[in-house]
């Protein structure tokens, strides 16, 4: 049997998935990247920092330190610090990872100051590097020695920024090696050459003397000099006093070079890793751009593709000197020998240091790929080298491909490299973002969930920037991201939707993902994955892996009429991607495996779709839903041993109730409520030949697991006797109770008969004035009397208009409304409509944080009949101060971004409704039987 092993590296059980769906562990909860701007570090405020993430649900951190362009510091507002891992910088690290190791909290560390590996540090015999070329015109019929010229190499980039190339005192760089000599006929106008025409002159070139000994044939000929030297590629923004260039990704002892360097510096600090808050070693996204080399590339090209390089030297500077096919067919050849070359000398070797000291090595391996990126990789092999492979996704931003696929949503990929190569963990930079404190936790929540149901584990919040003293609201902060920190407007409220994340994460990091059909994704190199059911769909209610030919050759097998895996997973069906100049071992692989019983869509094997070929063996769909739009609810599957776990989110603004079936025979269903990490058992459904059926509510962007046990039970009910539309309701411990008034027939569990249940909901509007409150020094006044609920925006007072912050509600009001919470009566409070989040007080009791819809407390055990008092806090973000100032020229606000989205003034960033916007209501919820 294949059993699961828990992130902790403990075996997972039943308990304690339950136990951390309650209480999320801290390798569940979210990450961050902790941004060390320009390097300006206050340690005192490092420490106070990781406190304030440990009380708001934060599991840990990437230390990343990096650069602030200038358009986005204005006045030098973050001042250049230390030079990343110089002694300053190495002393704030060390304070930070001991306070860590104190709290418990974890701590990764990116390296490099910015992303692509690289530093100060880094020689030229280890810096990234180029292919260049020289070329010379000859005449045929002469046998003089020829002196051929060494290649030009740039000291400044296209835009005039100088590259950090060392160039010794003949004018060359320092470090250059040569690489190949050929020679070319002149073409004419037309035609192609065949590589039978190209003449490798190596071996007839001295390079000390830099002459070509040749008897040169008759005609015109074109000599070129290829040289590989450094590429002067510097670091993508670091900071100030950190420049260096970036490493040679290709070259093992480019990259044991620099992890040594790290190494050797953090390790008398600190001697055993183990025994400290450092888990992992971080390589951000692979972003170099330009022709790329690295010396061993020819060995490893002959190596793989068993012919020499050297004659097509010349098609990566010209695609029209061969045919297409055989510059394609080369370009292919090329790619994948860099796309090895990367893997094994650069992430292979990375994890390989790594672990010798404990660690681990995370990556975003590959990164966003063409059109975005430059990344010469086959992207699963990729990540699956790592101990814990990372994607990233936007919030509200998109880069989309030829296809309108959008490449910045990496998730399906990661997960996928995570399943096929047994990594437990899938990491996510999430919510990057250009939407500069626009954006609160319920925001962000249909993003993460649809990430979850893609198949993420592990958030990496995008992120948390350092903070020193004295920096002012809303704070310093880098280029892009979810400002995710101390000085946000809700931060104080933040850990329900931190335990939200957690509790997900947790689930899905210790079950395996189940799928109908295994997809191939082809031989090309680079090659991504793009986001879930674009370029490929098996069809509603069913979901796929993905594999990559390192997985499909080595791998994949056929058991008991079954295609299978060895890490347990299983699929009914195997469907090809483009199939187009497979190898032939590939061929041969598929053939085998089609002998064996395997059930094969795609060229030469079944013209039929992978869905037609499930249907004609009766699999139906994995989950369907009866009632709304196909595409108004999503969903992914785990299982753990005999338990399934099914995550469900409503893709709409809207709540919605629908008929839903499952996969499952002989099961009990539950409901596990990730907002409220509350379980509760599902009170109605009924099986239905091969699926469960069961009717399910769901909020605006609500959602849930639905999770199968092996135990088997009876329910209350069987269905909805007649419901069109089915009503909104929710599962309880004591059954469900409706949301909506009215009478529903139910039909029983042991009968046809049904059972006619009576909904009575009463409610009372808080109408009339409520007092609002502000905090001193922002404008606003200190109270005001609002005769009703409005946004702030709507006001006429500047102050309030523009406020951002925490606004304080009060009011009293009489409830009379006699109740019987004894015959399943309830009374809730419903805030309404809110922005961002609240927190809430009803006679000096504390109900809770709501950040997600419905807005709704139960206050049966709270309200009393007579006078009640209620305390509302609300929390929205900084936008609108941000605009006001801009509009007004007062300076609330002290900031390092200067603009909003994506360049526009502030004064032009609309306003967004802010406070309690109600109505706000008591709710007396009556359900009984009738007759």
């Amino acid at each position: 049997m294949f059993v699961t092993i828990c992130a902790n590296g403990q075996t997972a059980t039943s308990q304690s998935l339950r136990d951390g769906f309650k209480n999320p562990s801290p390798q569940a909860r979210p990450k961050t990247y902790w941004w060390w701007l320009n390097g300006n570090v206050d340690t005192v405020r490092l420490k106070e920092e990781l406190r304030a993430m440990k009380t708001a649900g934060i599991g840990g951190v990437d230390i990343f330190e990096i650069g602030v362009p200038a358009y986005n510091n204005p006045n030098n507002m973050v001042k250049a610090g230390p030079a990343f891992m110089g002694t300053e910088s190495l002393k704030a690290i060390e304070i930070a990872i001991r306070e860590a190791t104190r709290l418990k909290l974890e701590v990764g560390l990116n390296l490099a100051s910015s992303w692509n590996a690289g530093g100060s540090w880094t020689s030229p015999q280890q810096a990234a590097k180029s292919i260049y070329v020289s070329k010379l015109m000859v005449e045929g019929s002469t046998q003089k020695p020829i002196k051929l010229p060494f290649p030009v190499i740039a000291k400044t980039d296209a835009k005039g920024k100088p590259l950090l190339i060392e160039f010794g005192a003949d004018g060359k760089p320092v470090f250059h090696q040569e690489i190949a000599v050929v020679a070319l006929p002149v073409r004419g106008q037309t035609g192609f050459l065949d590589t039978t025409q190209i003449i490798s002159l190596s071996r007839y070139f001295d390079a000390k003397s830099e002459t070509l000994s040749w008897k040169i044939p008759p005609g015109k000929w074109e000599i070129h000099r290829y040289v590989c030297s450094n590429s002067g590629e510097p670091l993508k923004l670091p900071s100030p006093n950190s420049t260096g260039p970036i490493i040679d990704h290709f070259d093992s002892t480019a990259t044991r070079a620099h992890f040594q360097y790290f190494i050797d510096r953090l390790k008398p600090l600190f001697g055993d890793f183990s025994k400290t808050a450092l888990k992992t070693l971080y390589l951000a996204s692979y972003e170099a751009t330009g022709f790329v080399w690295t010396p061993s590339l020819p060995n490893k090209f002959f190596q793989l593709n068993g012919y020499s390089i050297d004659k097509f030297l010349p098609v990566l500077f010209d695609k029209t000197l061969l045919s297409p096919e055989r510059t394609a067919h080369f370009q292919q050849d090329y790619n994948r020998t860099l796309s090895e070359l990367m893997i094994q000398n650069h992430y292979r070797k990375a994890k390989e240091i790594a672990n010798q000291y404990g660690l681990q090595i995370a990556s975003e391996a590959g990164g966003p790929g063409p059109p975005l990126h430059n990344v010469p990789v086959e992207t699963l092999k990729a990540l699956g080298s790592l101990d814990v492979p990372r994607g990233e996704f936007w919030s509200r931003y998109h880069y989309y491909d030829a296809d309108s696929v959008d490449i910045m949503w990496l998730v399906k990929e990661v997960a996928a490299a995570a399943h096929i190569y047994k990594r437990r963990m899938v990491e996510e930079e999430s919510f990057t973002s250009f939407h500069h404190w626009q954006e609160g936790p319920f925001d962000l929540k249909s993003i993460a969930d649809r990430a979850f149901c893609e198949g993420m584990n592990r958030v990496v919040i995008h992120g948390f920037s350092h903070n020193p003293e004295g920096t002012g609201f809303p704070g310093i902060v880098y280029g892009a991201g979810t400002h995710f920190n101390t000085k946000q407007t809700w931060w104080s409220k933040v850990k329900p939707f931190t335990d939200y994340l957690g509790r997900i994460s947790h689930v899905l990091q210790n079950t395996d993902f189940v799928a109908d059909v295994v997809y191939y994704y082809g031989d090309k190199v680079p090659n991504f994955v793009p986001p879930k059911n674009t370029r490929f769909s098996v069809g509603p209610g069913y979901d796929y892996e993905i594999i990559n030919t390192d997985i499909l050759l080595n791998d994949l097998t056929v058991k008991n009429g079954k295609l299978a895996l060895s890490n347990g997973a299983t699929f009914s069906v195997l469907a090809l991607g483009d199939v187009e100049n497979l190898s032939p071992k590939i061929r041969t692989k598929l053939r085998e495996l089609a002998k064996k019983g395997a059930v094969i869509s795609g060229t030469n094997f079944s013209n039929e779709t992978a869905l037609s070929l499930l249907k004609k063996r009766n699999i139906g769909p994995d989950f369907s839903a009866i009632n709304p739009s196909s595409n108004a609810l999503d969903f992914i599957h785990y299982r753990h041993q005999s338990t399934d776990y099914y995550l469900i989110r409503n893709t709409t603004n809207q709540p919605l109730s629908a008929n839903v079936s499952f996969r499952q025979t002989g099961k009990t269903p539950e409901l596990w409520n990730p907002v409220t990490g509350e379980i509760v058992p599902v009170s109605i459904f009924n099986q239905e030949k091969q699926q469960i059926r069961l009717p399910l509510s769901l909020p605006a962007y609500g959602s849930c697991f639905i999770v199968f046990n092996p135990s088997v039970s009876k329910p209350l009910y069987t269905g909805f006797a007649s419901a069109n539309p089915l009503p909104l309701f929710e599962y309880t411990p004591n059954g469900v109770r409706f949301l909506q008034p009215g009478t529903v027939e139910l039909t029983g569990n042991n009968t046809s008969a049904t059972e006619r249940i009576k909904n009575e909901i009463r409610t009372q509007e808080l109408t009339g004035g409520w007092q609002l409150g502000f905090a001193k020094g922002w404008g606003a006044p200190e109270s005001v009397t609002l005769p009703k609920l409005i946004s702030w925006t709507e006001s006429d007072q500047p102050g309030i208009r523009y406020f951002s912050g925490i606004g304080t509600y009060e009011k009293t009001f009489q409830f009379s409304t006699a109740f019987d919470s004894s015959q399943n009566e309830r009374v809730f409070l419903n805030l309404g409509k809110l922005s961002e989040l609240a927190d809430v007080w009803l006679n000096g009791q504390y109900l809770g944080i709501s950040w997600a819809e419905p807005h709704r407390f139960d206050i049966t055990n709270f309200v009393k009949t007579g006078e009640n008092t209620l305390k509302i806090e609300v929390a929205n973000t900084w936008s609108n101060r941000l605009t006001g100032d801009a509009i007004t020229g007062e300076k609330f606000t002290n900031t390092n971004m200067a603009i909003g989205y994506k360049g526009t003034p502030w004064k032009q960033v609309p306003l967004i409704e802010s406070g309690l916007l109600g109505p706000v209501t008591i709710q007396t919820i009556k359900t009984q039987a009738v007759k």
